[in-house]
């Protein structure tokens, strides 16, 4: 039931392909036809394989698409998708991108695989399993022939380069169903909501660019208004940068608010981490949160977790001031300022804005253990050392 190949060189790199026969392989999927029965059966396997994962080992799942646009067929679309599972204690390592160009299907995941293999070389990783769904691309890997495209055979190059620099690395025939993740990503990189039926090239348009795009890469928002995801993902990255969270639907005059789970699906990684970040900034903001008055920190803080966190030894006993957790200094809630000792916040408010600075609350306790007073015209501090109390502006 299995073959195994392995490429002979120098560095003991072994490559091994598992195939079920055609038959059994038509079988299998003819009885698991339910994507229930699929998702069960690719969790199992996948659990199998992480118990023999250490912390510089990975299982790499990688995909390569490309969507070519309706009236060029020498341009269009291309990403990548990878999916790196590691050890049960350490997180997963994602690389999602959207090409520059435009490349065949057969090229796009051979640009994923290299670029799997360069962010595994990055996060100092030394055993590589990877899973691929294109026999040509095993075949290619795995056998020493000549290729007839020059493109294809400086990638091998480069790929089996990359691998000679692990201790090991094998590759493995799987179903396309075993890489529904990378899929995904490599989809959102591009734009492409959908998983239609291959060849669909029917278009929709798009009411905020006024183009016709291809149905594939349309969204229907939940108020049932649709937009292309590139106009989609503009839009998003826009209100997170201005911090305008929540975001609501680009129709004129639709109150809806889009969910973060909607932008899933048509965010990259780092975009919808961004909204993420913002969308519990505008949480904590709303439920009195505040920004560390400090320039050099600024961080958003909310102040009941600083209240309960506040250092034991501090020698502040006011509810109002807590400790910023990053800067470690202390911040007046009420006033929203560095914290103002032996002022309490009324005093504080009852100062003119222009002397709330910090060197000014200085001075200001100063005066007060001085005894000094302030000329009324000019503000200037005045000390009586002798003669009577009438006082005449500079």
């Amino acid at each position: 039931m299995e073959d195994q190949k392995v490429l002979p060189d120098e560095s003991s790199v072994s490559l091994v392909r598992e195939v079920r026969a055609e038959e059994d392989e038509e079988d299998f999927r003819s009885c698991c036809e339910d994507d229930e029965v699929w998702k069960e059966t690719e969790e199992v396997v996948k659990e199998e394989e992480r118990e023999e994962l250490d912390e510089f080992s990975v299982n790499m799942f990688f995909k390569g698409i490309s969507l070519a646009d309706t009236g060029d067929s020498g341009s269009g679309f291309s990403g990548i998708g990878v999916v790196m599972e590691r050890s049960a204690d350490s997180p997963v390592i994602q690389v999602q991108k959207k090409l520059d160009f435009y490349v065949e299907e057969s090229v796009a995941d051979y640009l994923a695989i290299m670029d799997g293999l360069t962010e595994a070389v990055q996060n100092k990783i030394h055993r590589v399993y990877a899973f691929t769904d294109s026999a040509s691309l095993y075949d290619q890997i795995t056998s020493e022939e000549k290729l007839d495209n020059p493109l294809l055979m400086a990638l091998r190059e480069r790929i089996l380069e990359h691998t000679r620099s692990l201790e090991e690395f094998v590759l493995k025939l799987v179903p396309s169903t075993n890489l529904l993740r990378p899929l995904q990503l490599a989809q959102v990189a591009i734009g492409v909501i959908s998983c239609s039926v291959k060849g669909d090239k029917s278009l929709e348009n798009c009411s905020i660019c006024c183009e016709d795009k291809l149905s594939l890469m349309m969204i229907t928002m939940k108020c049932s208004h649709k937009f292309c995801s590139h106009c989609m993902r503009t839009y998003v990255d826009g209100k997170v940068q201005s911090s305008q969270v929540p975001i609501r639907c680009p129709q004129l005059r639709c109150k809806y608010y889009i969910s973060t789970a909607e932008c899933r699906s048509f965010l990259p990684l780092a975009s919808y981490e961004s909204l993420e970040r913002a969308q519990a900034e505008a949480n904590v903001l709303h439920s009195d949160g505040i920004y560390c008055p400090y320039p050099n920190c600024s961080v958003l803080l909310d102040p009941r977790e600083c209240l309960s966190t506040r250092a034991s030894s501090s020698s502040q006993s006011d509810n109002s001031c807590v400790e910023c957790p990053v800067c470690r200094r202390f911040i007046c809630v009420e006033c929203g300022v560095p914290w103002h000792l032996s002022m309490s916040c009324e005093e504080y408010q009852n100062l003119p804005l222009e002397e709330r600075d910090a060197a000014d609350i200085t001075l200001h306790r100063l005066a007060q253990n001085k005894r000094w007073r302030r000329c009324q015209q000019c503000r200037r501090m005045i000390e009586l050392t002798q003669g009577c109390y009438h006082m005449t502006c500079w």
